[in-house]
């Protein structure tokens, strides 16, 4: 079976160190110089549809993300075997009045620079995943798109609602990972912009 990888680049030395290691001699779409990670990851969902060789899987992951489970794809690929499952990730959580999933009851873990985020059961099903890293069913990379409202580099996450309103489940799998950053916003504009985001998602899905 055959996994492919997406990356939006903002930074190719952090795409050397931490993602190109376990992308060799996988397909492999990047994107660079982007304003909003949605519109990257949609054009890299266009690049996938076009391929003349399918892949059974695609993983979009950001360039500070480390994939350090030897097992990773396979695990991610057993998770897809049920055609329920269309998106994977490796945390998340089942509360979805808001994009802050932290706040609801968690599933999953990773590993930032400050230490490991142990987020309860190691697998599930839950609302909303954490976006440095999602595994895409063939059927998502096929029919669903990332909302372009969204602005810059948050809220993607948010395509979870739409795969669980068209009938998909949104699951967590117990898969290592290594985000090098640290917990909360790199900025006040990004906190601002996430706010941003999740006032328009509260818009949209009528989340009071």
């Amino acid at each position: 079976m055959v996994v492919g990888y997406g990356v939006c680049v903002g930074s190719w030395d952090k795409f050397q160190r931490f993602v190109a290691p376990h992308t060799v001699n996988r397909p492999l779409v990047t994107l660079s110089g982007q304003t909003s990670i949605a519109e990257a990851y949609n054009a890299i969902l266009a690049a996938y549809r076009e391929r003349s060789e399918r892949v059974d899987a695609l993983i979009l992951q950001h360039d500070d993300l480390e994939i350090i489970d030897p097992d990773a794809e396979e695990k991610f690929l057993a998770t897809l075997t049920d055609q329920s499952v269309q998106l994977v990730g490796v945390a998340g959580g089942r509360g979805d009045t808001s994009l802050a999933w932290w706040n609801s009851e968690t599933v999953g873990h990773q590993l930032i620079d400050t230490g490991m985020l142990n987020f309860g059961e190691r697998s599930g099903d839950v609302a909303i995943i954490e976006g440095s890293v999602m595994c895409l069913s063939p059927h998502v990379i096929e029919t669903l798109r990332f909302d372009t409202r969204y602005p810059g580099f948050h809220s993607y996450d948010e395509i979870c609602l739409t795969v669980r309103e068209r009938g998909g489940r949104v699951v967590v799998a117990d898969v290592d990972t290594h985000h090098h950053t640290t917990l909360g916003f790199s900025s006040e504009a990004s906190g601002q912009q996430w706010a941003e985001g999740d006032q328009l998602f509260k818009m949209k899905w009528g989340k009071s």
